[in-house]
């Protein structure tokens, strides 16, 4: 009997069936924000909000859903992975939810170089999120700070406010769905409340 051609195909066996398993069981999450069509023309509108791009701190920003164990440790799940990266996730989210909120901006995402004078008006808002994850008392935790910035041609970019945020929010269900969902619901009441703040400003 041949043991050595015996063992390599055991050893194939083995080895398939790990490579099946590791891909049958990795699940991929994404915020089902739902789209509504809307359309809005800058001559409706009396500002423009330039939303940039989402900062999120260290591993934060990792595809592999974030939980916090310890006041010093985090954990990033291996099989339980956001489609895309979540930065580019939380700005397209807070873009909406922006655009929706704030009837008479125009809300655009990131900072496109516009040559017509009269565009070359307008506030920028920064997100930087210190928390975006779960914790083991099931929470969902989203945390850090929104800067807004006015620029215009005479003056330049100005800081006009920073304000500091920590939502700590109870898990709808007790696993990775239950918390990309209220991560997610988390995430559009803060927009929800910096819309409302934006919406004060004297136009």
């Amino acid at each position: 009997m041949n043991y050595k051609l015996i063992t390599f195909i055991s050893s194939l066996f083995v080895l398939s069936a790990c490579s099946q398993t590791s891909f049958s069981t990795i699940q991929y999450y994404q915020f089902s924000q739902p789209i509504t069509a809307m359309k809005r023309l800058i001559d409706d509108t009396q500002a423009q909000l330039r939303v940039n791009t989402v900062q999120l701190r260290g591993s934060l920003n990792n595809r592999g859903i974030a939980m916090v164990l310890d006041n010093n440790r985090i954990n990033a799940a291996n099989y339980h992975l956001w489609s895309e990266s979540p930065d580019l996730m939380l700005t397209a989210s807070a873009h909406q939810a922006l655009y929706t909120k704030l009837k008479d901006w125009m809300v655009i995402k990131g900072l496109p170089v516009i040559t017509d004078i009269d565009q070359q008006t307008y506030y920028e808002l920064e997100y930087e999120l210190h928390h975006f994850n779960g914790d083991q008392n099931g929470n969902a935790n989203i945390a850090g700070l929104w800067r807004l910035y006015y620029t215009t041609p005479e003056s330049g970019r100005q800081l006009k406010a920073i304000n500091y945020f920590n939502k700590l929010t109870p898990l709808e269900e007790d696993d990775y769905q239950g918390l990309v969902i209220t991560l997610e619901s988390t995430w559009l009441e803060v927009n929800q409340e910096v819309g409302a703040e934006l919406s004060k400003l004297s136009l």
